[in-house]
């Protein structure tokens, strides 16, 4: 008896009849063991209609559905309930027609759905009941592909999902594995994430300086008020600058945070007098969406709420409108403010510092700002005065910016003596930042090394300009040495040319150099 991998099932019954063989062994063309064959196999394969199946094709669909009932059988087993309860995302198994099958407990976790709800239950079905916004699994079978998408699920809550589709050695599908994780928790830390991103953003916008502030007091007024400024800082008491513009109002109330038990949380300055009044209400409290029109649609923090736990300066605050000073006064009393276009107040704990260079006192009299609110404002007022009347802390400032701005545009500028006198006998109306200012125009204009008067600002010299008549002639002629040195060195690059051509020698111009740089 001899029958072969395309000898039919038909043909496999008679020559097993015939023989009366009750099994026998069927192997390929090339002698491999396709399999045992029993009698009853082909019998019972023939009474299911398939005759004319070859035996290469019933051994693989023997096998085939041997893999499924062990499959099945490993799906039911304590092993697999044990692995896929273990996993941290959902698992989510339909069989190729789209009827729930297996569920883990991660998905229980996720979606409050439990399995005795939906075992067996169609993914059309689901979307019904509303468990679910959309079913992935049967997008899976439409395209035949695996699918990502977002799912809504019905606590509320967001999942990726991903399905992949399991096909049969036919092709046919399976069933469809989906994993599902869930993104609410993600989404919720991104929204932190861009909250603390923004929050940082409003920080560094608003800060004046990241350096540690430096004080500077030489005389005996400036060293009495720098010590009534470090005992202030160490209290909670709201502090107003008084003084001039440019006289250091803002650096002074750095000083005051950075020296206060607040200096690890942020310090948020604004200027008053810079925005109109709908904006500055916008900036000072933040709004809700859509408050406004133009108002952006996650609505935004307001510095005070952005200033939580630090301090809050508002300078020219003699400049914020009545309408404004209102909200502010509840600020100061009850420590709490409401959003533009909000109804709910909103608990802050935050110490103010308010600066001006006009005098509140008239204001008031005049009706354009709340007496309580300057009251309020006003519990330790402090003067700051001009630089004009601080002249030994002009050297000494001028030193310290000259410095700062050498480093910042990588020079190597040095200030003549005749300019540093220039410099501190001028009265400096716009004070400590125009003394700032007039250093940088010096660092960044100058070709030469060394600075002479000519390169000062015309407003400057113009004011100094009595000075030059009562300087004495050696004191001129030297300067004029000077400067024609500076600018021959800077051309010619070495000592030695630039003196060949001044018409001196190398030695007499480097004697003259040793003696301008030694210290005065």
């Amino acid at each position: 008896m001899e029958l072969k991998q395309k000898s039919t099932l038909q043909e496999a019954l008679v020559e097993m009849t015939k023989w009366n063989k009750q099994k026998i062994v069927i192997k390929s063309d090339d002698g491999m063991i396709l399999g045992d064959l029993s009698l009853q196999d082909v019998i019972n394969s023939i009474q299911s209609g398939l005759t004319t199946l070859t035996l290469e094709q019933f051994f693989q669909k023997r096998e085939s559905y041997d893999k499924g009932q062990n499959f099945d059988q490993f799906l039911q087993s304590e092993m697999f309930r044990i692995l896929i309860d273990s996993l941290y995302d959902g698992l989510y198994v339909t069989d190729g027609e789209g009827r729930t099958l297996i569920i883990n407990e991660a998905y229980e976790r996720i979606t409050g759905i439990t399995a005795d709800k939906i075992i067996g239950m169609h993914m059309s079905e689901m979307e019904k009941k509303g468990y679910i916004s959309r079913s992935i699994s049967l997008e899976v079978i439409r395209q035949k592909k695996a699918v990502t998408r977002m799912q809504r699920i019905a606590n509320g809550r967001n999942a990726m999902v991903s399905g992949t589709p399991v096909f049969d050695t036919d092709g046919s599908m399976l069933m469809v594995v989906n994993i599902v994780r869930d993104m609410t928790d993600l989404f919720k830390m991104q929204t932190e994430l861009e909250d603390l991103k923004e929050w940082q953003a409003e920080v560094d916008r608003y800060l004046p300086n990241s350096e540690k502030t430096t004080f500077i007091a030489e005389d005996e007024q400036s060293i009495a008020f720098l010590g009534m400024v470090q005992r202030v800082a160490s209290s909670s008491a709201t502090v107003c600058l008084m003084g001039e513009t440019g006289v250091g109002k803002t650096r002074t109330a750095s000083y005051i945070h950075e020296h206060s038990k607040r200096k690890e949380k942020p310090f948020v300055a604004l200027n008053c007098g810079a925005l109109s009044e709908s904006l500055v209400e916008a900036e000072l409290f933040g709004y809700v969406a859509g408050a406004f029109t133009g108002a952006s649609a996650k609505g935004k923090k307001g510095l005070i709420e952005v200033a939580n736990g630090g301090t809050l300066f508002l300078d020219e605050v003699g400049d914020l409108p009545l309408s404004v000073q209102v909200k502010l006064l509840k600020v100061l009393d009850e420590l709490t403010f409401t959003p533009v276009g909000s109804t709910t107040s909103k608990q802050v704990d935050v110490r103010i510092i308010a600066a001006t260079n006009r005098p509140l006192e008239e204001l008031v009299a005049g009706g354009k700002f709340r007496e309580d609110l300057y009251y309020r404002l006003t519990v330790v007022p402090l003067y700051i005065r001009p630089l004009r009347e601080r002249p030994k802390e002009v050297q000494r400032l001028i030193r310290l910016y000259l410095k700062q701005l050498n480093d910042k545009h990588e020079r190597h500028v040095i200030l003549t003596d005749e300019v540093l006198r220039y410099l501190e006998a001028y009265s400096w109306p716009g004070n400590i930042r125009e003394l700032k200012n007039v250093i940088e125009y010096l660092v960044v204009t100058s070709q030469t090394t060394y600075i002479s008067v000519h390169q000062l600002p015309p407003n400057v010299i113009k004011e100094e300009q009595p000075h030059n008549i009562n300087r004495s002639l050696k004191q001129a002629i030297e300067n004029f040495e000077r400067e024609k040195i500076e600018q021959a060195l800077a051309f010619h690059k070495t000592t030695r040319a630039a003196a060949e051509a001044l018409g001196i020698s190398q030695s007499a111009l480097v004697v003259k150099r040793k003696k301008w740089q030694s210290p005065s």
